[in-house]
């Protein structure tokens, strides 16, 4: 195993970035850490602390003041648990699985504009990522939660190509849907994550740009990995 090296992976959805990220982590002997799915995570919790309704179709969500959010986050009994894969519990009850509904994604990234919830989980990032021997994924990890992480990474394919992935997982994962949907969510989510005032998806500064469409993801993983060995050589 490498020393102790902080690696982030950062995209849209449907670049491949969770199965890249989890295959470099692998060979690495590394920490996988997925940062979507402590912010759906917390989607999910506030979904169920507003009922049912609280998380309609494209993802909208109810006003709440400062002070209620806060409130809400304070009383949070939400835990993280990352290594080859990621799990998240609520209340002790797992709901790894729970968070991968299409809705509950489209909450996390209406969610994910708020101060608050940016900065908690920003916090709860830094702490489990600080020693290092970590691969994190997400959409700021090397813009915002490690800027100065050891090797950066940004994973990008062309809208029918990422669309086409993003279903063909939720259809692995029994979850219906329909292509056009799929990509019109898909393409509401980039624009709220890259026009959002609060960390912004961007592509991080001297991070490595790589395209995806033409490659799978073990051409992709490779790909970093060779980058990887070559800096500590």
């Amino acid at each position: 195993m490498l020393k102790n090296l902080i690696i982030t992976i950062d995209g849209p959805s449907g670049a491949g970035k969770s199965t890249v990220a989890k295959m470099v982590a692998r060979s690495l002997g590394y920490k996988y850490i997925d940062t979507g799915a402590m912010y759906r995570g917390v989607a999910y919790a506030y979904n169920m602390r507003n009922g049912e309704c609280a998380c309609p179709r494209m993802g909208e969500i109810r006003n709440e003041r400062p002070f209620e959010l806060q409130e809400f986050l304070d009383g949070l009994d939400i835990r993280f648990e990352f290594g080859e894969t990621a799990q998240v519990f609520l209340a002790g009850e797992d709901i790894s699985e729970k968070i991968r509904d299409p809705e509950i994604s489209l909450l996390a990234s209406k969610l994910s504009q708020k101060k608050a919830i940016r900065e908690y989980l920003t916090r709860k990032q830094r702490e489990i990522g600080k020693a290092g021997g970590v691969v994190l994924e997400g959409r700021d990890t090397g813009s915002v939660v490690f800027p100065d992480a050891h090797m950066k990474f940004y994973l990008d394919a062309n809208n029918d190509v990422r669309a086409e992935r993003r279903h063909l997982e939720l259809s692995v994962k029994g979850i219906s849907s329909d292509l056009p949907v799929v990509k019109e969510e898909m393409l509401r989510r980039d624009r709220d994550d890259s026009e959002r005032e609060i960390a912004p998806l961007i592509v991080p500064e001297n991070a490595v740009y790589i395209d995806t469409a033409e490659l799978d993801a073990k051409g992709v993983a490779d790909a970093i990995l060779e980058l990887v060995l070559q800096r500590e050589k």
